[in-house]
């Protein structure tokens, strides 16, 4: 009976179980239903909370708000909102990651788009930025700030591009300001002068007294040499900004261009005088003048008002060299020198200051004072090839022909092709008897310069010394070819010429010349001299050869050819007289004791 009795109640209990079954499973999915939307509510709760917090600017109780929110119900908003609390905090790696899980959420929204790209941009990963921001416009053709933005990102490396962008955000917005600035500075920046002027012109309509504007335009008009615009504009800015220097800094270069110098210096004395102007800036403003007054003499009272204004306040090396160049265009090399001596002083590390002192010395034939000079010089020194030369020039000149020497060779090791050096050095081997190591160093310079006067009336002197007087000839010829003006070839020849006894209708000629050029040179007046002596026109001979003697008093050859043309006319106490001059001059003079014995025996 009890089997029986289960058997019949089994149908029964399954069927209450089935019913169980089903009634919990309607009751677990209204639960979950009841507990997502309590979620939902709880979230949007934490929500809210971190927005207020937002709005107080309390971003890190924003943030936990926004995660408890997330836990709850994870909506591409609160990763949104996370991303943007997380990059005002300046935490870049969960702003990014959230930014990213946002988009990933909600691949579709503009705002969500260009925030990745903005975050991806401010990490420097230019390429994903791009992305983001071509992808905002796509899904938003008028979204502004991401052509904005997007024009930005490409301003380093694609300025074209970045303009193109630019140019089409205008035809969206209009002649917006932000947009103009933009092109504004671009343009500026490759060198597209006329875009600039264009389009800061707009810029000026929109905000007509914008000063930074009004001094972008002015330096676009005055890079385009628009002087009379650039004009208008700095005087009208002048008016309302009256003690601006960089207005008058503007104004004075307008002047310049203009070529109304005097004008333009008055505007330079006000910023000279400006104590808020940095020296070096007053400096450069004098150096431009300088430089001009190199090119037109009426700048240079201008120029040196200008340094002189400036030197009252300051000892400066570069202020003393620009008075020197002052006064080499002045032509008062003495003051340049003093100058140049001064920045040399305050520059010792400067050679070209010891340069240009030697130089000068040199040429106003200051001859000892350049030896000092360049010899203090090449202590600091040593291996500067101007101040070689010049030392050697100037020993030549002193007669320290071994001194000469040995700077000259220095000079031509520096620079073994510089003309000058070789052919100093050339004529001071020369000097030195050294014939042959002369004409090698004077046959490079003829190399290097084939149709050199000097050099060629050098060899020629020499080969005349050495008796090969085909040579010497020819080359005497072959420079009067080049520059039959040529006094000091005219007066070698002739003389060469006069020694030999031979062509000297020829020789008289040259050395006529060499006089009419040069009345009062006693080599000239020596030369004319010889040759009527060898012409037998003993009286002119006399009358030259004195008038030799007046000039220069001190030169025993002139006292031996005098000497010699008395003993050729028989007046031996007037030979006797000139020879012992000779002697008292220069002892060493060649063969005039033996004339001497010769004439007191006779």
């Amino acid at each position: 009976m009890k089997n029986t009795l289960y058997i019949l109640l089994l149908p029964f209990f399954l069927m209450l179980g089935c019913s169980a079954t089903s009634t919990k499973t309607e009751v677990t999915s209204e639960t979950t239903k009841v507990i997502n939307h309590q979620n939902e509510k709880l979230a949007q709760d934490h929500f809210i909370k971190g927005a207020l917090y937002d709005l107080k600017g309390e971003f890190h109780a924003a943030i936990l708000e926004y995660q408890d929110a997330l836990v709850l119900d994870e909506q591409a908003g609160i990763h949104y909102a996370l991303s943007k609390d997380y990059l005002i905090l300046q935490k870049l790696a969960p702003a990014l990651k959230h930014s990213r899980k946002a988009v990933e959420l909600g691949s579709d929204d503009v705002e969500y788009n260009f925030l990745l790209g903005n975050i991806y941009r401010i990490v420097q990963l230019p390429d994903s930025a791009e992305i983001y921001f071509e992808k905002v416009i796509k899904l938003d053709s008028l979204y502004f700030q991401a052509y904005y933005s997007l024009a930005q990102l490409n301003e380093a490396k694609k300025p074209l591009q970045a303009l193109g962008i630019y140019d089409k955000l205008l035809k969206l917005t209009g002649p917006e300001w932000s947009v103009l600035v933009k092109i504004a500075e671009l343009n500026e920046r490759m060198g597209n002068v006329d875009n600039t002027i264009n389009t800061v012109e707009k810029l000026l309509k929109l905000n007509p007294s914008n000063l930074k504007l009004q001094k972008l335009l002015i330096e676009s008009y005055l890079k385009q040499d628009k002087n009379d615009e650039a004009l208008l504009l700095v005087d009208d800015a002048l008016t309302m900004f009256p003690d601006d220097l960089t207005l008058i800094e503007y104004r004075g270069k307008v002047k310049a261009n203009k070529n109304e110098w005097g004008e333009a210096a008055i505007e330079y004395q006000k910023l000279i005088h400006s104590p808020e102007l940095p020296f070096e800036v007053k400096k450069n403003i004098a150096g431009g003048f300088v430089t001009e007054a190199a090119r037109d003499s009426n700048i240079i009272p201008i120029a040196k008002n200008l340094l002189l204004e400036i030197e009252k306040d300051s000892t400066d090396w570069q202020v003393n060299a620009f008075l020197a160049e002052i006064s080499v265009e002045e032509g008062n090399d003495s003051a340049a020198i003093v100058y140049f001596q001064n920045a040399s002083k305050l520059a010792p590390w400067n050679p070209q200051l010891w340069n240009r002192v030697g130089i000068l010395l040199f040429e106003s034939k200051r001859y000892e004072e350049a030896v000092a000079e360049m010899k203090n010089a090449i202590l600091k020194f040593p291996d500067d090839f101007v101040n070689n030369l010049i030392l050697g020039l100037s020993l030549s000149q002193q007669k320290d022909i071994d001194g000469a020497a040995r700077a000259l060779e220095h000079a031509v090791r520096l620079n073994p092709n510089d003309l000058t050096a070789l052919h100093a050095y050339g004529f001071t081997l020369n000097q030195l008897k050294r014939n042959d190591a002369a004409l090698v160093y004077l046959d490079k310079a003829l190399y290097l310069n084939p149709d050199n006067i000097q050099v060629i009336g050098t060899l020629g002197m020499i080969y005349d010394s050495m008796e090969d007087y085909e040579i010497s000839d020819s080359l005497y010829e072959r420079a009067l070819a080049i520059d039959s003006a040529d006094v000091l070839i005219s007066n070698n020849y002739a003389y060469s010429l006069s020694e030999r006894g031979i062509r000297l209708n020829r020789a008289l000629e040259l050395s006529e010349y060499a006089v009419e050029q040069e009345p009062k040179n006693a080599s000239y007046l020596d030369t004319i001299g010889w040759v009527h002596f060898k012409l037998g026109n003993y009286d002119k001979a006399i009358e030259f050869i004195k008038m030799a003697v007046e000039e220069d008093d001190s030169n025993a050859i002139l006292m031996d050819h005098l000497a010699d043309i008395y003993a050729k006319i028989d007046n031996k106490e007037k030979a006797i007289e000139y020879w012992l001059k000779a002697l008292e001059i220069d002892p060493t003079i060649e063969k005039v004791n033996e004339k001497l014995e010769k004439i007191r025996k006779g």
